[in-house]
């Protein structure tokens, strides 16, 4: 098992190598410095987070890690110039934080605020920009606090949104909106001034 770990480990940094590294051919000009330092960053979070998977002896974790980082890896390349580093950063933490399709298996705070978020969402009449980006806006947050690492940042960002998110069950039906609007923004601030923000 070390030995595939090892090499799994070895593809995706490649794979991770050939979407951050290459400035000149990925990445504008203007953002090579902040390009290099982001892949910088994003390795360092990989490595961290196979680590933590193999003390584990998590397998199936160390498999659906090889996964996300290859795809989030394809996803860059892909993206144009002036997008990749935005997609870097957000298919990277987003590859870091549990996959909502493995609930209940995996963190349970996580699950639980994965479940009332969408059922927030679903309880609004109205669809539209404004829930489309306070929704990004709200699972960039929480994927941020996982590819940070910060247990106790995790915490505190799970459960802002578990908070908001049982704001949104307790208002009346023709406040719900406005409701969201703002609890979800008091949790995305309350989360980039928790003392683990970066």
């Amino acid at each position: 098992m070390a030995k595939i770990l090892l090499l799994s480990s070895i593809l995706v940094a490649i794979a991770v190598a050939q979407a951050a590294v290459g400035p000149a051919q990925l990445f504008p000009a203007t953002e090579n410095l902040e390009a290099r330092r982001a892949a910088l960053a994003h390795l360092r979070i990989m490595e961290t987070t196979f680590a933590k998977a193999k003390e584990r002896g998590d397998e199936k974790k160390v498999a659906d890690l090889i996964l996300a980082f290859e795809i989030a890896a394809a996803m860059v390349i892909a993206a144009p110039p002036e997008k990749k580093l935005k997609v870097m950063v957000e298919s990277f933490n987003s590859a870091v934080a549990p996959n909502p399709m493995d609930c209940p298996a995996v963190d349970k705070t996580y699950c639980e605020m994965h479940s009332k978020v969408g059922k927030a969402f679903g309880e609004l009449e109205v669809r539209g920009e404004v829930l489309k980006n306070t929704m990004s806006i709200a699972f960039l947050t929480i994927n941020k606090a996982y590819a940070d690492g910060d247990d106790k940042k995790i915490a505190h960002v799970l459960a802002a949104y578990i908070k908001a998110a049982d704001a949104v069950f307790a208002a009346a039906p023709a406040e719900k909106l406005k409701v969201m609007e703002k609890t979800f923004a008091a949790a995305t601030a309350s989360a980039a001034r928790h003392p683990g923000a970066a």
